[in-house]
């Protein structure tokens, strides 16, 4: 059974794939339910353990320096629900920072606390989807389904399932434009052993 943490993002994907649960039957299952998508999503996670994190400085009404928003510089997350810990901030000394002390925006990867935090960094421990990854990857399986159906006319009608093959193509394409993973990223890593005199 798919994870209630994993319903606002299973939703994404569906209407990435425009197919409801029974877009087509293999055998006794049809496609796409929220398990089977959920599987796709989890062939497209990303674990993020203990990422530093960062505010943004911003200024109260009179002009004093503040910091409420923490970017997370990951998106789509999975949200967490009834003590499932899969998303949560830690403090320098590992301890978990209460959830009463701030909202999320698990799409954009942004924390917002409700009081200054006096510019202290945090860790996150989470799990990032590629929707558009897991949509491609689906696109993909629905253009296998189509390929076994050919184009065939009747005296009084032409019908080209090979159109049907051709667009679930083009999407999956499109999707794969789309994605955030592949390819490389770059990062600073700081030795904390090494003393470094300028």
């Amino acid at each position: 059974m798919a994870r209630t943490t994993m319903s606002d993002l299973i939703t994404q994907v569906r209407t990435r794939i425009n197919a409801d649960t029974a877009d087509y039957t293999i055998g006794t299952a049809n496609y796409w339910d929220a398990d089977q998508i959920e599987g796709v999503l989890d062939r497209h996670r990303l674990e993020v353990w203990q990422a530093s994190v960062a505010p943004l400085e911003s200024y109260d009404g009179g002009g004093t320096v503040q910091y409420l928003d923490y970017p997370l510089g990951h998106e789509f997350l999975e949200q967490t629900d009834a003590g499932t810990a899969v998303f949560f901030l830690e403090a320098g000394d590992h301890t978990k920072i209460g959830t009463a002390n701030y909202s999320v925006d698990y799409d954009r990867g942004w924390v917002s606390f409700t009081a200054d935090q006096k510019g202290s960094a945090y860790f996150l421990t989470a799990r990032s989807y590629d929707l558009n990854g897991a949509a491609a990857e689906i696109w993909r399986q629905k253009a296998a389904r189509f390929a076994e159906s050919f184009d065939f006319s009747t005296d009084n009608m032409r019908v080209a399932h090979s159109q049907k093959l051709k667009h679930a193509n083009m999407m999956a394409d499109t999707f794969d434009k789309l994605s955030t993973r592949g390819g490389f990223s770059v990062s600073t890593m700081i030795r904390s052993d090494v003393e470094v005199n300028p």
